[in-house]
Order: structure tokens, then sequence, then C-alpha cells
């Protein structure tokens, strides 16, 4: 009986370790260098209910960052063996321009760029992205518009639509180097919608774009 009751014991240590490691490779390695409030006990309920929203893992699409915040995400660069170097990227977004003034610049940039679809309009977010560390001095990270996409506040990616637009982020970047750029792409009239960027480590990261 004492046996068994061992044996018992060391599955169920065995089982909360496995659940351990698994919840450690989930884990994102991202941060925010937005200040998260104490709360104290004279707090009102108002108050505890911002810092328990503020304690939510920042980033993430229930919490998205601050507009003009800056994360550092967590990526891997690839050298020609597919050898993987750990980096990682500090990213804020800089300026949001959509309808009307967001047309007009993507229309003087190409005379060929079309109007918005009915219902929809055009949005220009300017990105900033600094490789501020990696193992590798060799090999280099491509930052571009392709690594981010357009969210609905249903929930729905947008699809592409491709334009001409000035200044498109688009570089390669070795360490120590930084990119600035705009995104763009159609979203519906009056959507609170959100970016997601995605990296080739952990989920996507997000922000408010205003």
């Amino acid at each position: 009986m004492k046996k068994l009751m061992m044996i018992c014991s060391m599955f169920v240590l065995m089982t909360l370790a496995a659940c351990g490691d698994i919840d450690e490779k989930n884990t994102r390695e991202v941060k925010s260098s937005a200040d998260v409030a104490s709360e104290t006990d004279e707090a009102t309920d108002a108050e505890k209910e911002e810092v328990e929203e503020k304690e939510k893992p920042v980033g993430t699409r229930s919490n998205p960052l601050p507009f003009g915040d800056t994360i550092t995400v967590k990526e891997n660069i690839y050298d020609d063996s597919f050898n993987s170097y750990e980096s990682f990227v500090d990213i804020t977004l800089l300026e949001t321009i959509q309808g009307d003034e967001a047309w007009k610049l993507i229309e003087a940039e190409n005379m060929f760029n079309e109007p918005a679809d009915d219902g929809f309009e055009y949005v220009l977010v300017k990105v900033k992205g600094f490789l501020k560390e990696s193992e590798t001095e060799d090999d280099s990270l491509y930052f571009s518009s392709m690594n981010f996409k357009f969210v609905s506040n249903e929930g729905e990616v947008y699809d592409w639509k491709t334009a001409v637009i000035p200044n498109e982020l688009s570089k390669e970047l070795y360490n120590g180097g930084t990119a600035e750029g705009y995104i763009a792409n159609q979203v519906k009239v009056g959507d609170d919608f959100k970016i997601s960027y995605n990296s080739s480590e952990g989920s996507p990261v997000f922000f408010f774009v205003k």
C-alpha cells in the first residue's frame, strides 16, 4: 500500500513539473515601456478595475499596447544553414492617418492607385523598428509591412489591398539598425481596428492605432 502511495505521489509531481514546462514555453518575451499603476488600499472600484486591466499581458488582443508606447518583441534570425539566433526588436507606432487625408497621400504617390472600396477607407500607419539586441552580427532581420496585419474590432483579419504608398516600411536590419516607414490597408469606415505584428517567436503582438 505504501509503495502504491509513493508511486502515485511521484506521478503527481512529474505531471505538475510537465505542466510547468508547458507554461514556461508559452510565455511571450515582450516588454512594455508603459508604467503600470500600483493598487492601494484606498483605491476606488474603478481604479482597481483599471489596475486589473493593466495587469493583463500587454500586447495581447484583449490588452493592446497603447499608441506611442514601445514594446520589445523576441525574434529569431536564421543564417544560410538555418541556425537560429535570438534577437530583440523594439516596435513603436508613431502616426496614424486615415480617410481623405490618407487617400490624398496615396493618390499623389501613384496615379494608378484606386480609391477605397465602398464603405471602406485607407489607413496609413507609421511604424518604427529598432533591432536593439541580436546574437549575430552577420545575419539580418527583414522588417517590413508584411510582418503586420490589420484586425477589425470584430476579430477579422483584413485582406490586403494593394497600393503604392509613400515611404513603405521595408528594410533589412542588422544588429543596432533602425527602420521607419508606413504600412497601409483599407478598413471599414468607423471600425475600431487594431494592428498585429507577427514575429517568428510567440503569439502576435497587438497595438492600438490611436
